[in-house]
């Protein structure tokens, strides 16, 4: 085969076409449908017969239309020949099946001059399952793998931009550091999956006595970690109150014949401007916490300085 000859032969590039794995569909200067391979048909649910001549948006969810087709118009007006949708900032690219369902797709569009007018070819790749894996990976990355709140890494990070804002808006902001009483005994009674259940059976009575607006994580251990947005010190200790009794009335059930009672030891400090740094506030909040153990353990102490 003469390699030149390549170009122009429409019959070869439209067998590549239609055999293409991906998804490849055309449209008009109006935006509307002119052309989809097979692979597009199958994607999206639709023949030719049903779709040539409609308008691109019958493939586009409604919540993304009108920005979607603001961006195919700009590419028209504008001298760039391919773009990768995807790079567009802020900008999620989904399509829509004819069965309602969406899809995550990765898209490339170029430009293709004709004889009466440019056309634009949109090579459309299915990347559901990628993004699937990449926001486990992330929710990995972020919480804690047993009680599903906020790792350690996370908790850092919102305190510091929660200490940031109280400062900027001279706002209350209180920490509470919460660490499960002899905990060892529990496991070594017990057994971990029992003690894992344990941590379990905490987040879940916390998050039901905590805010929305409220940050709860797992330090490490059997140690969590409770950010009070606009709560003063003594509002501070009427949550960690709250949290106290009621782990201490919840026992875990862990069959019909037994359970598991345990309690917590809480500490807590509110954030001043004297503070210089999180680590200041928590090691204030730790102190509180370590205070608390010494003193008996199921109680809570805060600390005033």
């Amino acid at each position: 085969m003469n390699i030149n000859a390549i170009p122009q032969n429409e019959i070869f590039f439209s067998k590549v076409v239609e055999l293409a794995a991906d998804a490849i569909l055309a449209i008009n200067k109006d935006i509307k449908l002119i052309y989809l391979n097979k692979e597009a048909e199958k994607m999206f649910g639709y023949s030719q017969g049903e779709i040539i001549g409609r308008h691109l948006n019958i493939l586009i969810p409604l919540e993304f239309r009108a920005v979607h087709d603001n961006h195919i118009r700009k590419f028209l007006e504008e001298d760039t020949v391919a773009r990768l949708m995807n790079d567009r900032q802020n900008v999620e690219v989904k399509g829509l099946r004819k069965n309602g369902s969406q899809f995550f797709a990765e898209i490339s569009i170029l430009k293709i001059p004709g004889e009466e007018e440019t056309i634009l070819a949109a090579i459309i790749r299915d990347i559901s399952h990628s993004k699937e894996l990449e926001n486990k990976l992330r929710d990995f990355a972020e919480h804690d793998a047993l009680t599903g709140i906020m790792n350690r890494r996370v908790i850092e990070d919102t305190i510091k931009k929660d200490i940031e804002r109280a400062s900027r808006y001279n706002k209350p902001l209180s920490l509470l550091m919460m660490d499960i009483d002899y905990f060892k005994k529990v496991n070594d009674t017990f057994g971990h999956d029992v003690g894992d259940s344990v941590l379990k059976h905490l987040t879940d009575i916390s998050k039901r006595n905590l805010r929305e607006v409220d940050s709860f994580g797992r330090w490490g251990g059997e140690e969590f970690v409770v950010l009070l947005p606009e709560i003063d010190l003594n509002g501070a200790r009427v949550v960690a109150e709250k949290l106290r009794t009621s782990i201490e009335k919840t026992p875990l059930k862990i069959n019909e014949n037994e359970k598991v009672s345990y309690t917590v030891s809480i500490g807590g400090v509110t954030f001043n401007q004297s503070m210089k740094s999180w680590e200041t506030l928590f090691k204030l909040a730790d102190d509180a916490l370590y205070q608390a153990k010494e003193q008996g353990r199921n109680q809570v102490c805060m600390n005033t300085k």
